[in-house]
């Protein structure tokens, strides 16, 4: 069964919600640091992309469409560890901004009810601030509390050193002693109580 052709009781009252994963721009940058892909190629495929699946939803009978941009990519741990912070915010930022352009297009034309870009890039640069992280209590933005030190290890330049204090320390390698205190769960998302902020 295809999605357009899916029963929905009232879609037209629904809402429909579309997201790009981060994972599209984390497996371009391999290809985009060796020169085979450029980023302007990049974000225009992704976008295109999410403009088609827009229609779709509006074909479907959706009349009330949001789309998320993509967020701070080059606040994650993961980027962080990798040395990536500079490719990620730059992907991101032509990203975002075709992909704000084509969908403002797209939405005038469509005549769609309700269409909205969901900021999640200023979203999570707001929610990174001072002033929120230090209402929710947390300390630590750029470290996760669930294997950020194992997967430092294994990505980072690691000694022998740090190699044997993870072996004894293994609990703490693996999740950390203070969780409240950390922005991000783990290497790519944010802890429960910043999802509680969406």
């Amino acid at each position: 069964m295809s999605f357009a052709s899916a029963n929905v009781p009232n879609i037209v009252n629904s809402t429909a919600i579309l997201e790009i994963g981060a994972n599209d721009v984390m497996n371009a940058i391999p290809d985009i640091l060796d020169n085979k892909l450029s980023i302007d190629s990049f974000a225009k495929s992704l976008s295109d992309k999410v403009v088609s699946q827009l229609q779709m939803l509006k074909s479907a009978g959706f009349k009330n469409i949001y789309v998320a941009n993509i967020p701070p990519l080059d606040k994650i741990p993961l980027m962080i560890m990798q040395k990536q912070t500079k490719e990620a915010r730059t992907i991101v930022s032509a990203y975002n901004q075709l992909l704000l352009a084509k969908t403002a297009v797209w939405a005038r034309a469509s005549n769609i009810s309700n269409f909205a870009i969901l900021d999640m890039n200023m979203f999570l640069q707001t929610a990174l601030s001072k002033t929120v992280t230090n209402a929710l209590g947390i300390s630590d933005i750029t470290n996760s509390c669930v294997g950020g030190e194992i997967l430092e290890l294994l990505t980072g330049s690691s000694s022998w050193v740090s190699l044997l204090d993870s072996e004894f320390n293994i609990k703490e390698a693996i999740i950390c002693s203070d969780p409240q205190a950390h922005f991000f769960w783990d290497p790519l998302h944010p802890a429960d109580r910043v999802h509680r902020l969406f």
